[in-house]
């Protein structure tokens, strides 16, 4: 009997006979599922009964080494990256302005990535491969490419699709799509680990207040420096604008309450975030338009989101001093042209 049959057996018997696997042999069962070799039934079975029972913090480690372990990883030369994890699903309701937060990061003295997939099930949403590739950036870059960018000072900033990243992962897409419900797959991928500096960190979105103890204690394992957990518009790594954001920050593995007050950080704001203007939907031409204006030093929404999410991130990781310090060097890295540079270097 395989690791993914025996897997099935202990977690999918019901509510009242279902047992918790070990880490081992989760990890076991997903190394079936990664190599191309398991039955589709049997792994939809795996991830669905999973899912039922709630998977506990071993099981969802299991897998994410799994996962990490059929991640291409490279090692930079820098001591401080931040890894940008929005939903890969995207977005339905806000344009997904956090496609432009990597180079206002990278501008500001934080080289970033961001990782996605042009498209996800079962949301579909606006994604920001979509935006960047809008944009003229490109999306297929290997892990070594992104990583000369991150090690280059001028550029700093790169995307990696999971495509180039994690191909036995994405290769699931079809299968995740469906079994239409959000396997633990869709928490998980957001903490690969694609590059490493000396001090790797991570910032990462969440909707529901279950999920920081279990993003905390992973993020520790999988050996972030340091992680912010943000209380996100659809679930991404930008706060509402106009109210306190219940976010969290890492310590020793456990999740500890980070509030983040937009008024802190000069921002004033009647809506949550930046909605779509010029049509019903949220569309990857506005949002372009509206990212590519913000880095212009228009004001607005979207400018304010960006002075947020990264005055946050430069805060929280103890690169600013303050809330109202940070925000004050990202307005001028913005207002000066430098992010919008950055940016344009990054298409190059």
């Amino acid at each position: 009997m395989t690791a993914l049959a025996q897997a099935i057996k202990k977690v999918a018997t019901g509510p009242h006979l279902s047992k918790d696997l070990t880490q081992q042999e989760s990890r076991l069962a997903m190394d079936e599922i990664l190599s191309g070799k398991a039955d589709l039934v049997q792994a939809a079975i795996f991830l669905i009964a999973l899912r039922m029972k709630r998977e506990t913090d071993e099981e969802n480690l299991g897998l994410l080494q799994s996962i990490q372990s059929v991640t291409t990883q490279t090692s930079s030369k820098i001591d401080n990256l931040l890894i940008i994890s929005d939903p890969f699903n995207g977005y339905n309701r806000h344009c997904p302005i956090a496609a432009f937060l990597p180079a206002v990061l990278a501008a500001s003295g934080l080289p970033t990535i961001t990782q996605g997939v042009k498209e996800m099930g079962p949301k579909f949403g606006v994604t920001h491969s979509q935006v960047l590739e809008y944009a003229g950036v490109s999306t297929m870059l290997s892990v070594a490419d992104a990583t000369d960018r991150v090690n280059n000072s001028d550029i700093a900033w790169a995307y990696l699709d999971q495509a180039k990243t994690t191909p036995n992962l994405y290769a699931l897409q079809d299968l995740r799509t469906r079994i239409i419900k959000r396997p633990s797959l869709a928490t998980l991928e957001k903490l690969v680990m694609p590059i490493k500096a000396k001090n790797t960190y991570l910032q990462i979105g969440f909707v529901h207040k279950a999920y920081p103890p279990v993003l905390a204690w992973l993020a520790r394992q999988a050996g972030f420096a340091s992680t912010l957990m943000v209380r996100g518009i659809e679930g991404g790594v930008l706060p509402t604008l106009r109210e306190e954001s219940n976010c969290f920050s890492e310590k020793k593995g456990i999740a500890v309450s980070y509030p983040v007050s937009p008024i802190e950080f000069g921002v004033q704001q009647d809506t949550r975030g930046v909605l779509p203007q010029q049509n019903e939907h949220v569309t990857v031409a506005e949002t372009v338009e509206q990212g590519l204006n913000a880095l212009s030093g228009q004001s607005g929404a979207a400018f304010d989101s960006l002075v947020l999410g990264a005055a946050m991130a430069l805060n929280h990781f103890e690169l600013q001093a303050s809330p109202q310090l940070a925000a004050d060097h990202v307005r001028h890295v913005i207002k000066s042209g430098k992010a919008k540079a950055y940016f344009e270097r990054g298409k190059d």
